[in-house]
């Protein structure tokens, strides 16, 4: 499936749905299908939330799927009994309105030097500890995704503290 995604965005035919949506119904869905992974390693999704957030203008389907993908990576790389924040807010300085999405871990983190490569087509971190490894297609499909969007896709990390990937799309105006 990731395969076929990225074919799309290479050759220029991804097909955007754009509606207007609450971000909170993305993030539901999210949250929804990652809660029996998350469940299983004990793993708290708290959703933070500014009150009064403006709808987004996105493709529903392929926003909750770069969710899910940083969810899916957030809970595959945190400890057992850990807590996992998703946030959604405005960003009030943005020349046009926008809202970001943002997902933080408390994992092992990345490793400054991996940073700039990390959503680049099959980049995987090397030595990564984790017997579930991917494809090293997610995040880079996330970012054609985002990108095709109008939005902006990225990444704060510190070893030994955890990562918090972040993606920012249009608001509603």
């Amino acid at each position: 499936g990731e395969l076929l995604d990225l074919a799309q965005v290479e050759t220029g035919n991804i097909q955007l749905q754009k509606q207007v949506t609450k971000p909170e119904t993305i993030i539901n869905y999210a949250c929804n299908a990652l809660a029996f992974q998350a469940e299983q390693k004990n793993i708290t999704l708290e959703i933070h939330r500014e009150d009064n957030l403006s709808s987004v203008v996105c493709d529903v389907e392929k926003t909750a799927w770069v969710l899910v993908n940083f969810l899916s990576n957030a809970v595959r790389y945190s400890p057992e009994d850990a807590k996992i924040i998703i946030d959604c807010r405005r960003i009030p300085d943005a020349a046009t309105p926008e809202v970001q999405f943002s997902v933080q871990d408390f994992g092992r983190g990345i490793d400054p030097k991996y940073q700039p490569k990390i959503f680049e087509k099959f980049y995987q971190v090397p030595n990564a500890d984790t017997t579930n490894t991917g494809t090293g297609l997610g995040l880079a499909i996330s970012k054609e995704f985002i990108e095709a969007q109008g939005g902006t896709i990225g990444l704060v990390s510190e070893v030994g503290v955890g990562s918090t990937f972040m993606f920012t799309l249009p608001a509603e105006a």
